[in-house]
């Protein structure tokens, strides 16, 4: 079936360039037509697509048809090529054919700015791909300065459904070359987590063994030695390595880089290295899946996916957020289209109907794609909470919400939409009689409000609208979801639904302050500020706070050093109302403190990892209860000790710094 619609969506991407590797596009973060490329012709046609039809990995680059005959072409940076007579070109596409007869596609070169010279074309009849073209590039043009080259699509552009394009990579290969071509960690992080990426082999020897070293800020180097590998030329390899990063609250500079590949420094070390921004969030917290649909009740496959899912909704209700977009196609749309809803398809660069987004990526409209996107998104840490209240007064609706972020965020977008859980007004031709969690207002509109946040900083929102005029079928049906969304990622943070006529509590005080485990002397909750002495040793306590509230969130940032300040930030539930307690450790009385070196070993209870904070050259074993040695490492610069290969039960951590101070402390395993 011809699919009816399309909007284009900018992102920014960037190019990156090697050595002898020219253009590596892989739209990874960006925007069309991405740093240096152009478009000529028909450029409202090009979008990047968060799918992976070519073949390669979200997103890619797309085509759309439009109603005309013509030319169009996607044109690369001017790349300099003297002194070659010959390089490689390679890219993944897909041609989404529709009806003969069907435009022409191919790649040109030129040199000088000058016509264009076809190196590669088809005319398809039928669908082609998702395949991986390579092409030896020998022409005149190969040698100039200016060297450029275009994907082009020419004829009937009705007659074509979408042509995706990725994985654009122009090379002259060299005998051993190993390129760093991502950092898949993520920006956002809660807690420890391993260092990930993709190297792909842009020589013509095949990789047997990488070397992948990573370093935080200016911290120690963490080195992972991977064997038994068999990555040809232009093949992509995903690796994690062993060293898990456990950074402190705030932002960092993760560096990762190739080291060695088989077992020497490769030809061309320009393409080794990558820098990617961390930041680690104060506080982590269960982040609630939103589903977001456009759909029609014009729309024959939004029946029957609907048939499916949602039944799956109504089962997993509490366990996500859902709204839906009606589309004004295809042939008349749903009736209960607003602009707003174009919005959002502008927004994600909507194709076609149904078409699924969780948390800001798209879904594939089947029932194991949909539980696959759940489970994977309610593991992400959720970096920010939220909580909301709405009144209705007559057909006036009221908001206030708050959110409380955990970590920075430039450029957050705050979504509020007013939506009706069923509606029956809008039937049509596709066999549905009733519509679930329909979207009917957006406040203030489909573009919401644009903030940056800081960590620990509440901000809230108030936004009212008269919503006569609207949709609403019933006023006693009302529902209001607020989602806090990435501008330009689309990730979406962290969703909820809006409690009517709500009330939050305001406790922010703490019940009680434990230091490593033992009720802190004296402890006031109206008073905010102590003193605690650390006799001797050298482990910095562990310092929590139990909250009045049960409701009400409570933040430690623990000191990393002594003298220094654990901070505890606590929020009542509302998010707003706020206190915090400071416990400022100093060394006891007597103390030398220039020989002290402060260790943090947490948490306490563990399931499997244990941050070890402040030790550099120790000695580390670790004893079980009846004081068999399990674990011994012998130059331990880490920050994490792994204790996830031992059974349940309870242990005895040593540790020998650098200055020869023997700290040990009991640690409770609980898979």
């Amino acid at each position: 079936m011809k699919k009816i619609y399309t909007l284009i969506l900018f992102i920014a991407v960037s190019v990156v360039t090697y050595g002898q590797t020219f253009i590596w596009e892989g739209f990874d973060s960006g925007q069309m037509p991405p740093a240096g490329w152009t478009l000529d012709g028909f450029a409202s046609q090009w979008s990047i697509s968060n799918s992976a039809n070519a073949g390669g990995a979200p997103p890619e680059a797309m085509f759309t048809y439009v109603s005309g005959n013509s030319t169009s072409r996607f044109i690369s940076p001017a790349c300099d090529l003297t002194g070659l007579t010959a390089v490689k070109l390679s890219f993944k596409h897909y041609y989404d054919w529709y009806s003969n007869p069907a435009p022409k596609v191919g790649v040109a070169t030129r040199s000088g700015g000058g016509g264009w010279t076809s190196v590669w074309e088809i005319l398809p009849t039928g669908n082609v791909g998702p395949q991986q073209i390579d092409l030896d590039i020998t022409n005149s043009d190969v040698g100039a300065s200016d060297f450029q080259f275009c994907f082009y699509i020419t004829g009937n552009f009705y007659n074509i459904d979408y042509w995706y394009l990725d994985n654009i990579l122009l090379f002259n290969p060299l005998n051993l070359d190993g390129a760093l071509t991502s950092i898949t960690t993520p920006t956002f992080i809660g807690g420890p987590i391993p260092v990930t990426g993709t190297v792909m082999n842009m020589g013509l020897t095949t990789i047997t063994d990488l070397e992948i070293n990573w370093q935080l800020n200016s911290g120690p180097v963490h080195s992972t030695t991977i064997g038994g590998l068999s990555i040809p030329l232009q093949g992509l390899y995903a690796f994690t390595c062993t060293d898990l990063l456990n950074a402190t609250i705030g932002t960092h500079l993760l560096t990762v880089w190739i080291n060695k590949v088989n077992g020497v420094v490769d030809d061309d070390q320009t393409n080794d290295t990558l820098q990617k921004t961390i930041k680690k969030a104060c506080n982590i917290t269960a982040r609630k899946p939103c589903f977001e649909e456009f759909t029609s009740s014009t729309c024959a496959p939004c029946a029957s996916f609907n048939a499916g899912f949602v039944p799956w909704c109504q089962q997993n209700e509490d366990d996500i957020t859902l709204i839906k977009y009606q589309m004004n196609w295809p042939g008349v749309g749903d009736p209960y289209y607003t602009e707003e809803g174009g919005t959002r398809r502008d927004y994600y660069g909507v194709g076609w109907v149904p078409w699924l987004v969780c948390n800001g990526t798209y879904v594939e409209t089947s029932m194991g794609a949909v539980q696959a996107a759940f489970n994977l998104a309610v593991q992400q840490p959720g970096l920010v909470d939220v909580v909301a209240s709405h009144v209705l007064n007559g057909t006036t609706m009221t908001v206030n919400a708050t959110a409380l972020p955990f970590v920075n965020f430039s450029d957050a977008v705050i979504h509020i939409i007013v939506f009706e859980y069923v509606t029956t007004g809008n039937v049509m031709t596709n066999g549905e009689t009733e519509f679930h969690h329909v979207m009917m207002k957006m406040m203030p509109d489909g573009i919401g409000t644009t903030t940056d946040m800081v960590d620990r900083e509440p901000y809230s929102i108030e936004q009212t609208q008269d919503l006569a005029g609207t949709h609403v079928e019933e006023w006693d049906d009302l529902g209001v979801l607020v989602f806090i969304q990435d501008l330009q990622s689309q990730e979406i943070y962290q969703s909820f639904y809006s409690v009517e006529n709500g009330v939050f509590a305001t406790e922010a005080r703490l019940d009680d302050i434990k230091v490593d485990g033992i009720s802190l002397p004296g402890f006031d909750p109206d008073i905010y500020d102590y003193d605690v002495e650390v006799p001797g040793g050298v482990l910095i306590p562990e310092i929590i706070g139990i909250p009045m509230d049960p409701n009400a969130t409570v933040i430690v940032v623990p000191a990393t050093e002594i003298p220094g300040t654990t901070t505890i930030d606590v929020f009542a539930e509302d998010l707003s109302t706020h206190v915090t307690y400071t416990i400022n450790l100093i060394w006891a009385v007597g103390q030398d403190e220039t020989s002290q070196e402060a260790i943090r070993i947490f948490p306490n209870p563990t399931t499997g990892l244990v941050n070890i904070a402040g030790a550099t050259h120790a000695s580390v074993q670790v004893y079980s209860a009846t004081g068999i040695q399990v674990i011994s490492i012998n130059d331990f610069t880490g920050q994490t000790l792994n204790l996830t290969d031992l059974s349940e039960g309870v242990y005895m951590v040593s540790i020998r710094t650098e200055k020869g101070n023997l700290i040990r402390k009991k640690i409770v395993f609980v898979k």
